[in-house]
């Protein structure tokens, strides 16, 4: 697929050297450099130790050193010298080491490379796979390392701790990579001697091996979950082929990229349904369905969508959308081709990444307008790596903008609640002790006009009932958890992730809950496009929106079940290489592809992302399987749309 970079890329150098002809879909192994590929590990201590002395220090100790190795080097001295990484001690520290790195290290690269390693990269080039590094080191440190170890001309694509603004173990390296190489992630494993290469795998979708040589011991290795575990070099790049099959798999990237960068079509049919083909085709092709079988489901879906109508040709511009009035339009659905335009032409001088940190953060509050429907092409689209989705979804998203208000949110001051599942069981509770009046509220809330509400929204129903319930608001809705400033948003959208599943699981086949599953997805891909000051307000957003769902239909799962169904997954994981498990994906994905409600197909891809991305958590294989069904048209539909 053509790539859409969702970062800067200044330094990272990608050469491609011979026999990495491509001849299907790109496969990529990545490796982390010092401790896999290279025995620096012990040089490094005395390079520390060095720097050490040069700052006129006492030197400190080697295993303290080495629990530092695979972090970056900013990172390593200011819990070394216990300062923040900003304090001009670090500064120094990294200038001296790296200048101890040059005399102590460079020297003698050559016989640090561990056993087997010229051989198996040799190896996995012959059969066709890409070789890259991911390395916490500084870009021009790497480079000098890998070509003084005489294996520089093996690696393809480089991606150093500079080249990324969040390195290990978050997922930008990985996700850099693939972008650089317009691979996907199920084509890819990341090999590491540390649990930070391999929570950075598992946080981009990868696959991984461990390799027990390096500074991580077996069991702290096995804490991570990788997919595979290597003793030596030779034995990784075993695993590396058995994950990465010669044939690559059945894909046909061009096939795929051409459905989803036509623009023969409108975003939108009769009147605010959304187009949600190109949903379809990114998870087809993510669950690995032949080509030609994703291009019959595009047909079938263009022809006679599942509400038993067609997908509508995309309309003309009708006016010019630019800096000075884009904001004007923005929710009143007003010409989607000119938003389109106005976004293409702002991503040819700005770049994708800087189109995404310019302009979406002042979407994001409208996420959950067109029913999440716009978040989740934006999301997806990044995702895929596809240029002309990313525009439609950004241009959705300020067409179909529906605010959920987050100027509105004050702290919580509900007890106990340090995440995510604590805090919508609170929330339940006082349902459950207030349903009565509450669901009271809603119905006479939802029963009345606003003039803030686009008139097309009053034919759909579950739309207007959350642009209502957004417009209003509850206290509840706006009480921020203490979880999402206090803790990385990783680990929110994990948890997240977790809890919306199980409050899938408790309503099996609700259409608005999974919007909920696959819409998560998406802004989990587009946080991290945002700058890092972004990534906490896209989980707030999230959590605002999410609530506003909920409460707009009346009623709120009952604390019991929710609590049952957690207690039931919280722990239940599965063995990943069980032969069962595949089988059970192979049935899911089978009757996703003869579905013709596209909502099954991408309820089956989020799922078996998320399986593997948590090490086998059972609760996503269970949820894969309950499948949604087409809702039937309210009576508002005898009424012709408002366009």
């Amino acid at each position: 697929m053509t790539t859409t970079q969702v970062e800067t890329v200044p330094t990272t150098t990608s050469t491609v050297p011979a026999g990495t002809e491509k001849t299907g879909p790109t496969r990529v192994a990545m490796f982390d450099l010092d401790g896999t590929l290279v025995d620096s590990p012990r040089a490094i201590v005395e390079a520390f130790a060095a720097a050490f002395w040069a700052m006129g220090l006492a030197p400190r100790d080697p295993a303290d050193i080495r629990a530092t190795i695979g972090l970056p080097l900013e990172q390593a001295f200011g819990k070394l010298l216990g300062v923040p990484q900003n304090d001009p001690s670090v500064a120094d520290g990294v200038a001296r080491y790296q200048e101890a790195f040059r005399t102590l290290i460079l020297p003698r690269a050559h016989s640090l490379v561990f056993p087997g390693v010229p051989e198996g990269l040799a190896e996995l080039r012959r059969h066709g796979v890409v070789v890259t590094v991911a390395t916490s080191k500084f870009h021009a440190s790497a480079d000098a390392l890998l070509t003084a170890a005489g294996l520089r001309d093996h690696v393809t694509t480089l991606v150093g701790a500079d080249d990324v603004t969040r390195p290990k173990p978050h997922p930008e390296s990985g996700l850099l990579i693939l972008g650089e190489l317009g691979a996907r992630p199920e084509h890819a494993v990341m090999v590491g001697d540390t649990t930070h290469d391999l929570k950075m795998a598992t946080a981009a979708g990868l696959a991984s091996v461990a390799v027990t040589y390096g500074v991580h011991e077996r069991a702290e290795l096995e804490t991570a979950s990788p997919t595979h575990v290597a003793d030596t070099f030779a034995q990784a790049v075993e695993q590396i082929l058995a994950v990465l099959p010669a044939d690559g798999g059945p894909e046909d990237t061009g096939t795929v990229e051409s459905l989803l960068d036509d623009s023969s079509y409108h975003i939108e049919f009769n009147g605010h349904l959304t187009n949600h083909i190109k949903h379809a085709v990114v998870a087809l092709a993510g669950l690995g369905v032949d080509p030609g079988r994703i291009k019959a489901y595009h047909d079938n879906y263009i022809a006679l969508t599942p509400y038993g109508c067609r997908v509508e040709p995309a309309r003309p511009p009708q006016r010019l959308i630019d800096d000075g009035n884009w904001l004007e339009h923005l929710g009143r659905r007003e010409d989607f081709a000119a938003y389109c335009a106005f976004f293409d032409r702002r991503e040819r001088e700005l770049g994708m990444a800087g189109l995404l940190r310019q302009y979406v953060p002042r979407l994001l509050a409208g996420w959950a307008g067109a029913l999440q429907h716009a978040t989740i092409h934006l999301g997806w689209a990044l995702d895929a790596g596809n240029r002309r989705m990313a525009i439609e979804g950004i241009a959705y998203l300020a067409f179909a903008y529906v605010d959920c208000h987050p100027e509105r949110a004050v702290p919580s001051e509900a007890p106990g609640t340090d995440k995510p599942g604590d805090s919508l069981l609170s929330i339940a509770r006082h349902w459950e002790e207030n349903g009565p009046r509450l669901g009271a509220w809603v119905e006479d809330l939802v029963g009345t006009t606003s003039a803030d509400i686009h008139p097309e929204l009053l034919r759909s129903g579950l739309q207007y009932r959350i642009a209502r319930m957004l417009g209003e608001g509850h206290p509840l809705m706006y009480g921020t958890p203490s979880w999402i400033a206090a803790q990385d948003p990783d680990t929110s959208w994990e948890q997240l992730a977790y809890l919306v599943t199980v409050l899938y699981l408790t309503e099996p086949g609700d259409f608005l809950l999974l919007h909920l599953v696959t819409a998560l997805h998406a802004m989990r891909h587009i946080a991290d496009a945002l700058p890092a000051e972004q990534q906490r307000r896209a989980v707030a957003c999230y959590w605002t929106g999410i609530l506003g769902v909920l409460f707009s239909r009346g009623h709120f799962v009952a604390p019991a079940k929710l609590t049952a169904i957690d207690n039931l997954f919280d722990t239940a994981l599965d063995d990943l290489d069980d032969p069962r498990w595949a089988r059970e994906w192979d049935w899911h994905i089978a009757r996703a592809v003869e579905e013709e409600e596209e909502h099954n197909a991408k309820l089956v891809y989020v799922m078996r992302e998320l399986w593997r991305g948590s090490g086998g958590r059972s609760v996503y294989r269970v949820a894969a399987g309950q499948f949604t069904t087409t809702p039937e048209l309210p009576a508002t539909f005898e009424q012709p749309p408002v366009d």
